[in-house]
C-alpha cells in the first residue's frame, strides 16, 4: 500500500498536483487551490449571489463546484445556485458562447462560474490549432471581466477530472461537436497519465493575442464583433 504524501497515514489513491494522496487529503487540496483562486480574482464579496452555469453534460460537473467553492469560501456565506441550461449549438465555440451569453444574462447574480476543467481547455487548444479557430483561447484563465461588468469566475481551468474524482466518479462527457467530442475523449483517455500536461499546456496560450469581441471577449482577426455576436446584433429579435 502506498502512503498519502501528505497524511502519511491513509492509502493513496489520486495524484493532485504531481502528489500521490489519499481522498481526503485530495479533496483538501483542490478546495484550497480553488479558495486560492477566490482570493486572487476579488471577485467574490460576502453573501453575493453565485450562479453556477449548468449544461446539461456538464451537470455533475457543476454539481460538485457548487459545493467546492461554498466550502473554499465558507466564510462569504455565498448564495450559490445551480443554474441549468439545454444548449443548442454546431460546434464547440457557439456552444462557449452560448455560455457567455447565457452568463451576460443572469443579471441577479455577481459571479458567473464556467464548469470548464483543464481537460476541456487542452482539448480546445488542440481543437483550435486544428481548425485554426482560437476564438476563446483567452478563457484559460481563472477569472475574467467582460466590458459590461460581467464577472465570470473558471476555478477549474487548471484542475483535471483525474484530479476531480476525488469528490467520486466522474461520468463520460459528451459535446454535439463531432471533431472536438473526438479530441476530448483522446485527451481523456490517451494523455489521462500525463498529469503535468494538463496543468503546463496553459502557458502555451499566452502566445495567442489577437483583437477581441466587444461582446463576449473571443479572439477575432478584424473588426469589433464576433461573427456570433454580429448576427445577434442585427437580429430584429435577438435570443440574447
Amino acid at each position: 500500500m502506498t502512503l498519502c504524501q501528505r497524511c502519511n497515514k491513509r492509502e493513496a489513491n489520486y495524484i493532485v498536483g504531481g502528489r500521490k494522496l489519499c481522498e481526503i487529503c485530495a479533496r483538501d487540496e483542490i478546495v484550497k487551490r480553488i479558495r486560492k483562486e477566490i482570493h486572487n480574482s476579488r471577485m467574490f464579496n460576502y453573501k453575493e449571489n453565485v450562479a453556477i452555469l449548468s449544461p446539461n453534460n456538464m451537470d455533475q460537473i457543476a454539481e460538485l463546484l457548487t459545493h467546492i467553492i461554498g466550502k473554499a469560501c465558507y466564510t462569504c456565506n455565498l448564495k450559490i445556485d445551480k443554474v441549468s441550461l439545454h444548449l443548442d449549438y454546431q460546434d464547440i465555440n457557439e456552444y462557449i458562447w452560448r455560455l457567455i451569453m447565457e452568463a451576460k444574462n443572469l443579471k441577479d447574480y455577481s459571479v458567473k462560474v464556467l464548469p470548464f476543467p483543464s481537460n476541456f481547455y487542452l482539448a480546445y487548444l488542440l481543437y483550435s490549432l486544428t481548425m485554426k479557430k482560437y476564438s476563446y483561447l483567452n478563457y484559460v484563465t481563472s477569472y475574467k471581466t467582460l466590458n459590461d461588468g460581467t464577472k465570470i469566475f473558471i476555478p477549474l481551468y487548471s484542475i483535471p477530472l483525474s484530479e476531480l474524482s476525488a469528490f467520486g466518479l466522474i461520468n463520460e462527457i459528451n459535446f454535439n461537436d463531432d471533431i472536438f467530442n473526438s479530441i476530448f475523449s483522446w485527451v481523456n483517455t490517451q494523455l489521462a497519465e500525463n498529469y503535468e500536461l494538463f496543468h503546463t499546456f496553459i502557458t502555451s496560450t499566452s502566445l495567442f493575442n489577437y483583437p477581441k469581441c466587444k461582446s463576449c471577449d473571443a479572439f477575432i482577426e478584424s473588426g469589433e464583433y464576433c461573427a456570433l455576436c454580429k448576427r445577434t446584433l442585427a437580429s430584429p429579435s435577438p435570443p440574447y
